[in-house]
């Protein structure tokens, strides 16, 4: 109902299965609860077309349900500035941790040495990925 998925993360997510619904908060559908309950993890990183209702409405709910999340507000919109504002602090008030992309990628990524670092750092346009290449080449011949 919501418009067709991204084509470049469709492209990403193939193998993810698309939930179709119609429910503001997309914690109100069992199919999504149904599918995040079956993955047995705790930690949710979300975000939202709008951050004041897309992301505030189920990153709430899951606190609520006990689930530690992680809202990524910079990849969230909202249609005036100040909506956007009295989204993030409704989450924070109901202790929804908001980060940015970037946060949540070099989080996930945890070492600079790793293999993966400079992929991470060019794919999320970070100024320093060819820094942080050279960084892993020298450790990696240790």
């Amino acid at each position: 109902m919501w418009g067709p998925i991204i084509p470049e993360l469709g492209g990403l997510l193939q193998d993810v299965p698309i939930i179709e619904r119609t429910t503001v908060n997309a914690w109100d559908d069992h199919k999504v609860c149904e599918a995040i309950e079956k993955t047995g993890r705790k930690k949710l990183i979300m975000t939202g077309i709008t951050t004041d209702v897309c992301l505030a409405f189920p990153a709430i709910t899951a606190v609520g349900k006990g689930y530690d999340v992680y809202a990524v507000i910079d990849a969230s919109g909202a249609f005036i500035v100040k909506q956007g504002e009295l989204g993030v602090m409704r989450m924070v008030q109901a202790g929804v941790k908001v980060v940015g992309y970037s946060n949540v990628a070099v989080e996930i990524l945890k070492d600079n040495a790793s293999p993966l670092a400079f992929d991470v750092y060019s794919g999320i346009d970070m100024p320093f990925a060819n820094l942080v290449y050279g960084l892993n080449q020298y450790f990696s011949k240790k």
